[in-house]
């Protein structure tokens, strides 16, 4: 038998906050320029949640936490894992000879450039792909969403949060409504990506049309791009590991320190070693861009005395990952060209009767 079910009998409370009550545009998710700016704000607010708000709700069983915070918490071990090895690295350093301190250095270093030649290649891909397909999978945006009640019985507080998105972090759902209101992109978006591929223009729907390639070129994208950075995180590791770092090494060492006068005021002393922190930054700056562009010539001839494959073990390596990402970028362009032509109204006519098998 089907009982009746009566929600009337359930008592369900809702209030909003004062400063929520009348949402304005900045309440709103939207799609924020991919610029560096941007890229890196965005990194930094998904990074601070990441270490402080998103763990302590997660333990907590809150209900407002969701698979994007899980995901995101993902950088912890990155960022874990890399303090340790720099650690052990260089934890018995004074104890070590010279040779030996300065391979620990090194490859503390070798930690920081491969996360910065892992993230920094990603653009060596997308800005292409961007620029040849009209897909631009990077593109951010800022997503506000409200919360729920945190507990049976309590009443819901209407509180915009915000979490550092991107359009296409879904591939089959990806956010065409924040493409749709746009004042920059909405159907235009579709007929210029429609354009670039090959597709023809004043198409009868080109969302509908160029949805299943767009849905192919992100998919392509990011398996390339993630194979590309890679290979460039290797680079980065083959540049710590240039002698030529021993330099920087000793002028970091031997940065001058403030040494206060007998005497001196407390605003002073404040002045003087901010002064000295900001010419040792200068300097250990210049002597960094030195000593990196000088570990990059090295990289590609090899270090003087080396000879057979230690030699031009690093030219082969930056001319195989050099490649690598010109033949994974080449192949998501090629094969959504491919898709564009096959889907063009010259090549098919869509007025035309056809039978479906």
């Amino acid at each position: 038998m089907i009982k009746e079910v009566r929600f009337s009998d359930n008592s369900i409370n809702f209030k909003q906050n004062n400063i929520t009550q009348k949402p304005n545009k900045d309440d709103e998710s939207e799609i924020v320029p991919n610029t560096l700016k941007t890229r890196v704000l965005q990194k930094y607010d998904k990074t601070l949640n990441a270490m402080t708000e998103y763990p302590v709700k997660g333990l907590k069983g809150d209900v407002n936490s969701d698979f994007y915070e899980f995901l995101s918490m993902g950088i912890i071990p990155y960022l874990i894992g890399s303090a340790m090895f720099m650690t052990m690295f260089n934890l018995l350093n004074k104890h070590l000879t010279p040779k030996a301190s300065l391979r620990g250095k090194q490859m503390g270093l070798g930690v920081v450039l491969y996360g910065i030649g892992k993230t920094l290649s990603n653009d060596l891909v997308t800005r292409p792909v961007a620029w040849s397909t009209g897909v631009d999978v990077e593109l951010p945006y800022r997503n506000i969403y409200c919360t729920l009640p945190t507990k049976p019985g309590a009443e819901a507080e209407i509180d915009h949060k915000h979490q550092q998105r991107k359009v296409y972090d879904s591939i089959e759902f990806f956010r065409k409504d924040l493409i749709a209101k746009h004042p920059d992109y909405g159907v235009a978006y579709y007929d210029g990506i429609a354009k670039k591929l090959g597709m023809g223009e004043n198409l009868n729907d080109s969302v509908t049309e160029t949805t299943p390639i767009i849905q192919s070129i992100v998919a392509s994208t990011k398996t390339a791009k993630s194979l590309s950075s890679y290979a460039w995180a290797g680079v980065g590791v083959g540049l710590a590991v240039q002698n030529c770092w021993a330099d920087f090494f000793k002028a970091f060492s031997e940065r001058p320190k403030y040494l206060a006068k007998s005497g001196e005021g407390y605003f002073s002393k404040v002045g003087g070693k901010l002064a000295n922190t900001g010419k040792n930054i200068f300097n250990l700056t210049k002597t960094f861009g030195k000593t990196f562009g000088k570990a990059c010539k090295t990289y590609w001839t090899g270090e003087v005395g080396t000879r057979g494959f230690r030699k031009h073990a690093g030219k082969a390596w930056l001319l195989f990952t050099a490649g690598l990402t010109a033949l994974l970028t080449y192949n998501v362009i090629h094969r959504a060209k491919q898709m564009g032509k096959l889907a063009n109204k010259d090549l098919i006519d869509r007025n035309e009767e056809s039978t479906v098998i």
